[in-house]
Order: C-alpha cells, then structure tokens, then sequence
C-alpha cells in the first residue's frame, strides 16, 4: 500500500536519504539487471550514493574520451584528404597542359605533312614536264614504235647516185613533217641544233662524220610514217633519187625501235627561275 506522502515507499520504510537525486538515481538503477535490484531490495541492501555518481561519472568520461579520440583523428584526416585532392586536381591539370601540348605538335606535322605532299606533287609535276622537254630537246633516249630508213650510194657509184649532206637533210625534215617524234641517223640524235654537213666526200651530223650506208630512224606511228613520208618534199625527193639515179632507198615499219639521247644539248640564252 502507497502512503499519501511518498513516492513508491513500502510500509514500515523509512524514506531514502537520495530521494532528492532521482535523475541520478534512474540511471544507476536501470544500468542494474533486474535480478540484482530485486535481491538487493529483498535484503534490505542500500547502494550507497557515492558509487552511482563515480559510475555515471566514469561513463560521461569514457564518452567524452572517445568523442574526443574520433575527433583528433577526423581533424588529423582532413589535411591528409585536402592534399590529395590537391595533388589530383595538380595531376588532372598537368595531364590536361600535356594533351594539349600533344594535339598542338599533331597539328603541326600535319601541317608539315601536307606541305611536304605539296611540294611532292610540285617535283612530281615538274620532273614530269622536264622528262617531256628533255624528250622534245633529244636529251633524254626514246623508245617505241617507228620506222627504219635505209639509204645509201646507187650500186654503180655514178656521181648523180651519190648520197650528199642536202638529201639527208631533205629526208630528216620529210620524217619531222610526217610526225616524227624524234629522229637519229646513224646513232646520233637529232635535235633542233642539230647540224649535217658535208665535209668534203664525207657527211658529218653535230660535227661527227658518219659513213653509208646511212641509218635513219624515227619514232612514231609505225602505220602512217611511211604513207605520210611519201606524200611530203622529203619522200618524194628520195622516191625521185631511187627512181631516177638508182639510189638505194627503204622504208621498212618497226614495233620497237630505240633512239640514244643527245649530248650536245645546252642552254646558251635561257636562264635557271
């Protein structure tokens, strides 16, 4: 049974000298297992209040040393996590100054490669145009289809069947106007400076004597060299010597004919750009 004036005091007990500390006293007891406060209630044993207090406070201090303890080591954390943060954004900036570096020099040798094709083409082009004048010049050895010249004195060795300078000339020029694209007699290239000659019994070409009979090749279309050559002054003055003084004369096509260079092709005016 209650009595009026206390608060869960049984009757016949006197009142609990630490009735005035209930917080502290709440948490001692419920901290005790159930069993050890009903025995201890059953003997009549009283804790004295000093130790509820010294255990509250070893509790409170305990804490406060761990809360502390995971303090230190957050804040000891914190410099070591804001440097590595640091080093990464270093690391990522340096890489970023480094691809950029990268993609300049990649489009620089691109821009070096593509002047170097340019200038590829240009000597391409141009060695392209100089193969094409050293042939027109007769610098430069031919080779192709064409047709092979025989001439040479009439068999009876009459002055008028003799072969002179003027008829080769005539015959080389009938050859260029028939569309020639380039001409040799006996192995020397013939070219626009190029000169024959009489030099007394003998003929000279580019100063050299040659000797009968006389070879003249030419370069071209082996089926309308022949026709043409006949129809122009150069064949019809050789047909006319054939026919008339026994001069011996032919035109025989060729598949494959070789013309050498000239090596007297020199630039007397014209100056290098």
């Amino acid at each position: 049974m209650t009595s009026p004036g206390g608060a869960g005091t049984g009757p016949g007990r006197p009142a609990r000298p630490d009735a005035s500390m209930d917080l502290l006293r709440q948490v001692r007891e419920e901290a005790m297992e159930p069993e050890y406060l009903t025995a201890a209630d059953r003997r009549g044993v009283t804790t004295p209040p000093g130790r509820g207090i010294v255990g509250t406070v070893l509790v409170l201090v305990l804490a406060g040393l761990m809360l502390g303890g995971s303090w230190r080591a957050t804040s000891a954390e914190r410099p070591a996590t804001t440097q590595e943060r640091g080093d990464i954004i270093q690391r990522i900036e340096s890489a970023s100054a480094h691809q950029s570096t990268q993609q300049a020099r990649v489009e620089a040798l691109r821009r070096q490669v593509g002047a170097m094709r340019a200038s590829e083409s240009a000597a391409r082009s141009a060695s392209a145009q100089v193969s094409r004048a050293e042939v027109a010049a007769g610098a430069a050895p031919v080779a192709g289809q064409g047709v092979e010249v025989l001439v040479d004195d009439s068999a009876d060795g009459s002055q008028d069947g003799r072969i002179v300078d003027k008829d080769l000339r005539m015959l080389v020029n009938g050859l260029w106007q028939a569309g020639a694209e380039a001409v040799a007699v006996n192995g020397h290239r013939v070219t626009t400076r190029t000169s024959i000659r009489g030099a007394g019994s003998a003929i000279t070409v580019d100063y050299a004597s040659i000797t009968r009979p006389y070879r003249v090749v030419a370069l071209g279309d082996s089926r309308s060299l022949p026709a043409d050559l006949s129809q122009n002054d150069g064949g019809e003055w050789m047909s006319y010597l054939h026919n008339n003084f026994g001069v011996r004369y032919s035109v025989t096509p060729r598949s494959s004919v070789r013309l050498p260079g000239s090596d007297r092709v020199t630039a007397t005016a014209a100056t290098p750009r």
